[in-house]
């Protein structure tokens, strides 16, 4: 009954702004504010009719990879550095040069080193998402209790098992924040990158909608893109719950 609850109460806000565009554009003549209607039925015989599912499982798989990359490099690298402190303090002020840099404003660097294909998108999309992964990682080991550390010192616990079932364990509310900015960033790469430089995926099929004055069909891709992102990102909040059940049910038990 909670959850229940909880969906009714996430999902009215959402349905009262559907409400509002409904009846706002309903008489709508204008080609830029095309009625409502209209773009459902467009949504239904664009998307939902299978047409465009390539379209579709481009901008996913090019969204998968890049996000899985960037993870496992991203807690790698997090690792790595902080198991060598005076390293991590060395590379501190480049990681956080590099992460200050908008990855949208490298697309033309990384279309004239790599070009326009799958992998220029993927590096993008890496590049935009790896260092909240990183730097989270870093953090969350850095952040350890000292008793836990010193605990698994002083009974010699070997240093992969205690990776593997202490220190890993032990950062990953602060690994799962970083990789759900990660997940939002990593969508918001692959939409720009196809809509500026890629002849693929749903970003390109916008920018093709918008160039040929099909507006509803460009209002179609980026509805799609909204109901793929929140779907992503509740899929990742019920994964992380599950993985962390014990983390929240101590700070249940402690508030």
């Amino acid at each position: 009954m909670r959850r229940t609850t909880a969906l009714g109460l996430e999902l009215i806000l959402p349905a009262a702004v559907i409400a509002v565009w409904w009846f706002v554009s309903a008489g709508s003549t204008s080609p830029y504010f095309s009625p409502l209607q209209e773009i459902l039925t467009v949504f239904g015989a664009t998307w939902l009719s299978g047409a465009h599912l390539d379209v579709l499982g481009m901008t996913l798989l090019t969204f998968a990879l890049g996000y899985l990359i960037a993870s496992i490099l991203g807690i790698v690298a997090g690792v790595l550095l902080a198991a060598n402190r005076a390293v991590a303090d060395f590379l501190a002020p480049l990681l956080e040069f590099l992460r200050a840099l908008p990855a949208i404003a490298l697309v033309p660097a990384f279309i004239s080193a790599l070009g326009t294909d799958l992998q220029m998108r993927l590096s993008i999309v890496v590049f935009a998402s790896i260092w909240p992964v990183l730097l989270n990682t870093l953090d969350g080991i850095r952040g350890l209790d000292p008793v836990v550390r010193d605990s698994a010192q002083v009974f010699r616990v070997p240093r992969g098992q205690r990776l593997l079932f202490v220190t890993l364990p032990g950062a990953s509310p602060q690994i799962f924040a970083g990789l759900r900015v990660g997940l939002a960033l990593s969508l918001i790469a692959v939409i720009v990158t196809e809509m500026v430089a890629s002849a693929e995926g749903v970003g390109a099929f916008a920018r093709a909608a918008q160039y040929s004055f099909d507006i509803p069909a460009m209002w179609t891709a980026i509805i799609l893109m909204g109901i793929v992102g929140y779907a992503l990102n509740k899929s990742f909040e019920l994964l992380e719950k599950r993985i962390l059940r014990w983390h929240f049910q101590m700070r249940r038990a402690a508030s």
